[in-house]
């Protein structure tokens, strides 16, 4: 879940006018360059709440343990956590290096 509080009633950002009050999201509901966008804007506080996921090592080392493009999709659904995210483009360059 994201939450979002804005330091000014109404601030607008990726189309969205962010209430002074902290206002929660799904995780889908924005995407990594939104997110991005969101998270450097200073007039808004910005916070992902975990909702069960498993930690961000722990996600890593499920990662590295993919054996195929497909595996690495469904990590990568609803995932915006960074370090998640560098791992899972590690390892889809890893599988698409030609074997042999």
């Amino acid at each position: 879940m994201i939450r979002i509080t804005a330091k000014q009633d109404g601030f607008r950002r990726c189309g969205i006018a962010h209430p002074k009050g902290a206002t929660e999201y799904p995780d889908a509901t924005f995407t990594k360059n939104q997110m991005d966008q969101l998270q450097a804007e200073p007039m808004l506080v910005v916070e992902v709440v975990p909702t069960g996921k498993p930690n961000v090592a722990d996600t890593v080392v499920l990662v590295q343990a993919a054996a195929t493009i497909e595996a690495l999709d469904q990590l990568a659904a609803d995932e915006t956590r960074k370090g998640v995210l560098d791992a899972i483009d590690k390892r889809r360059a890893e599988l698409s290096q030609p074997q042999g």
